[in-house]
């Protein structure tokens, strides 16, 4: 046992473990999928074990999981499922692949979720890369209604090899929007080009942790994930959360030859996300309303005042954004962020740690409940790129 896994272990209620078969001892990828009621895994199956060659063994654990009284028609889909994995991985023709389940029900309804089934499935993962002393091993994220690009796996381990530093990464993802109705691939299409721009605006606004956080779409190495107190139990909005631990350690980047197609299908199991999102914008005829860039334009000149205001020198800032910092006491802290800094880089760090990811949403939702108003998708996809060529990347 990995001393650096210890404190995890005794801190985060991490079970024993689950899967009786050792690790192969050069095992470099787990991939992750929590499954509940789903009536075909054999297609993330398929499209993991159809992926390229990697040089490492690679493992895949579903964690099949339901919530305590779940209903029989859920229990039977889930046994079911169970014997799916079970023929599937005897079938497996791949050697460096190896197939796992777990079997998780009953889970406490309070936390019953994909929250709870990443976390058995991660923390699984990195019960395995310490028995083998590997803790840079990489725990993979994926969905039970997911498949990926052929590189896919391959792509991912050349990513973390050739960048010994990086702790996680988010995977380029595309939904996929062939056979659809037109209403429904129109209102995709609007939601990706929204999460593509929200990551594009914080980029423009110079905010240093703008990354997707989609849970079927990143990776993370086992010693990070233990580092932060490893995978929450959120219903939902569990990828976002955690994230949000990992990427301000600034060891973290981006995979773009590996590709997920997340499914676009509808889905009551959580108040946002792909599903609900595509519900909406067909139920309102089409039409998507977002963030307005010109409130990134406001945190862009707060943010690049940055360095005037550790030098005691506060800038003139919007109406609005210093509204909304006073009623949050950021002035309050200013000087204890000042003080308790020896350079501009650790200044900066103690800025964007009061004003991280979870307290610019909260500014972009209140300006926009005081006094701004939300563009159509494309309208304000238009206005950023008239504010800057960079962000020609939202497409």
């Amino acid at each position: 046992m990995m001393k650096c896994f210890d404190t995890y272990y005794s801190r985060f209620n991490v079970a024993e473990a689950h899967i009786p078969y050792p690790p192969d001892n050069d095992l470099h990828s787990i991939v992750v999928i929590p499954c509940f009621n789903e009536p075909d895994i054999t297609i993330p199956l398929n499209a993991l074990t159809q992926c390229a060659p990697t040089q490492f063994p690679v493992e895949i654990i579903v964690v099949v999981n339901s919530p305590e009284n779940a209903p029989d028609i859920i229990l039977k889909q889930n046994l079911e499922t169970l014997l799916q994995i079970e023929q599937f991985a005897k079938t497996n023709t791949r050697n460096d692949i190896k197939i796992y389940s777990i079997h998780a029900p009953n889970l406490p309804r309070k936390h019953a979720g994909v929250g709870f089934a990443r976390k058995i499935g991660m923390d699984e993962a990195v019960r395995r890369f310490d028995s083998i002393e590997r803790k840079d091993g990489v725990i993979i994220n994926f969905d039970a209604d997911c498949t990926c690009n052929a590189q896919y796996l391959s792509a991912i381990e050349s990513y973390f090899i050739n960048n010994p530093k990086k702790e996680g990464a988010s995977i380029s993802f595309e939904h996929p929007k062939e056979g659809l109705p037109p209403e429904t691939a129109s209102a995709i299409a609007k939601y990706e080009l929204y999460i593509r721009y929200f990551v594009e605006a914080q980029r423009y606004a110079g905010f240093p942790y703008a990354y997707h956080t989609v849970g079927s779409a990143f990776a993370v190495r086992a010693e990070a994930y233990a580092a932060v107190g490893g995978m929450n139990r959120r219903q939902a909005g569990e990828d976002f959360y955690f994230l949000q631990k990992i990427i301000p350690r600034m060891h973290y980047g981006e995979i773009n030859d590996a590709v997920v197609y997340p499914s676009p299908r509808y889905s009551n199991r959580v108040p946002f996300g792909t599903g609900v999102s595509v519900e909406k914008i067909c139920a309102q005829n089409g039409e998507y309303k977002v963030y307005n860039p010109a409130a990134f334009e406001i945190l862009r000149r707060f943010f690049s005042t940055a360095t005037a205001i550790r030098q005691g020198k506060m800038p003139d800032i919007d109406p609005i954004l210093d509204d909304f910092l006073k009623l949050n006491d950021f002035y309050s802290h200013t000087q204890e962020m000042v003080d308790n800094s020896t350079s501009e880089r650790t200044f900066m760090q103690r800025f964007f740690t009061w004003f991280d990811a979870f307290r610019m949403i909260k500014f972009l939702n209140y300006a926009h409940e005081e006094k701004m108003e939300k563009n159509e998708v494309e309208e304000a996809v238009k206005r950023l790129r008239s504010l800057t060529p960079s962000s020609a990347t939202v497409q």
